[in-house]
């Protein structure tokens, strides 16, 4: 017999229990939404300092961090937990035992929590959910993306290839016990053990088709802004001809190539960065060479709203195949024509020249273009962007996910009966 959905006890587990990047702010986005329509809401992630405060914080995983220092033995033992940890697994067996969900929502756990958790909560046969955030289904090393293009040599040609390339932060050894994991959990055969799994974009649809999972069990629900986010008016403001960027600073999601366009944009126009990575020192010397580009660095999400009320327009310029980025939503929510690549979910929330544009990734030539359409025809860019929060408020609600949500948990719940 089914449980009242009215009323739902759900676990929420995440190895992350702070804010940060996009993953962590869909699990408290989720976990808020729960709380807020009547369910319990159980939690299980890692112990670590900067946690915000769980009553459930007591029966969290110890706290690990594979930061690559300390004694060889340490590494490997390290190494090991990074695959399947066994303290981990304890720790959320102790939280069943006293505080028995109805139905358990994955989001990202490997290396921190490990799919170990996925084994615990079968053998006490919770049902299960996952939310795919990243590519791990199908790559070792999360992205599909190796050597500056779109890959998919592991899902058609073994994971062996992530060691030969090194795809795993440029190291044969970390990047065989990535291979390792994935084949691990291949043979485990722990994928088949989730009920069902959530795509935020129809693209990651096809990545966990792509990865071997059942397509049966995958269902598209995209993400959503919370309804504080998501309001009905906007007052219009004072606009500068701003293009900003929002995200990580890193080779995949085209900043390179935003700085290269923007170089060789002729009209008059400012290009704001807001986000930190590996590329900040690039970012920092662009900014120091043009004045026209502004570093922010990390910013909290107050001051990025301030940021997207006076910009033109967004970019999120994309070499890697993104799935669907909150900071699209948010930007659209505020009325923003959208400057995104061709690849991924991204080009399935901007419609070209209805919405913002399409460009193809990798292509400076037509980043410039984009750039000065907007930055010359700002009427246009305000019509796209006012467009754009028509499709937000109308498929990204609060209320509109919830009840995609709650039908994918009365699946997975029929599916354990």
């Amino acid at each position: 017999m089914l449980p009242d959905t009215d009323r739902l006890r759900v676990l929420q587990v995440n190895k992350f229990f702070r804010p940060g990047a996009g993953a962590e702010t869909s699990f408290f986005q989720t976990r808020d939404l729960l709380r807020r329509r009547g369910h319990d809401v159980i939690d299980f992630a890692m112990r670590h300092p900067s946690n915000l405060p769980s009553p459930y914080e007591g029966y969290f995983a110890p706290e690990r961090s594979y930061d690559g220092e300390g004694r060889a033995i340490t590494r490997v033992r390290d190494a090991t937990l990074s695959i399947y940890s066994v303290p981990a697994r304890k720790r959320l067996a102790r939280l069943l035992a006293e505080h028995r969900p109805d139905v358990a929502h994955l989001h990202n756990v490997y290396h921190q929590l490990t799919l170990s958790v996925v084994d615990e909560l079968a053998a006490q046969r919770v049902p299960m959910v996952m939310t795919l955030h990243d590519w791990k289904v199908a790559c070792p090393a999360y992205t599909l993306f190796t050597e500056g293009a779109p890959c998919r040599r592991c899902p058609t040609n073994g994971f062996a290839s992530a060691v030969r390339h090194r795809c795993v932060k440029g190291s044969a050894a970390a990047s065989a016990f990535a291979a390792l994991e994935a084949a691990v959990v291949r043979q485990r055969r722990t994928y088949s053990k989730i009920n069902r799994f959530i795509g935020p974009s129809r693209f990651a649809v096809e990545v966990a088709q792509l990865g071997g999972l059942d397509v049966d069990r995958v269902e598209h629900v995209p993400n959503f802004l919370p309804d504080d986010e998501l309001r009905p008016e906007l007052e219009p403001g004072e606009v500068e001809p701003r293009i900003l960027y929002v995200g990580r600073l890193d080779v995949t999601k085209g900043v390179r190539e935003l700085l290269d366009a923007f170089s060789l944009v002729t009209v008059d126009a400012q290009l704001r960065i807001v986000g930190a990575g590996a590329l900040e020192p690039e970012v920092r010397e662009a900014a120091a060479r043009d004045t026209r580009i502004s570093y922010l660095g990390r910013l909290d999400r107050e001051r990025v709203f301030e940021e997207y009320a006076r910009a033109l327009c967004v970019t999120m310029p994309s070499v890697w195949e993104d799935n669907g980025p909150l900071v699209v939503l948010e930007a659209q929510a505020h009325a923003k024509a959208m400057i995104v690549s061709d690849r991924g979910g991204l080009k399935e929330f901007v419609s070209d020249g209805e919405t913002g544009r399409v460009v193809r990734a990798g292509h400076v030539d037509d980043l410039v273009r984009a750039i000065e359409q907007v930055v010359r025809d700002p009427q246009l860019a305000r019509s796209w962007g006012l467009r754009a929060r028509e499709r937000v408020a109308a498929e990204h609600s609060a209320d509109r996910h919830y009840e995609r949500l709650m039908a994918v948990y009365r699946a997975a719940m029929a599916d354990r009966t």
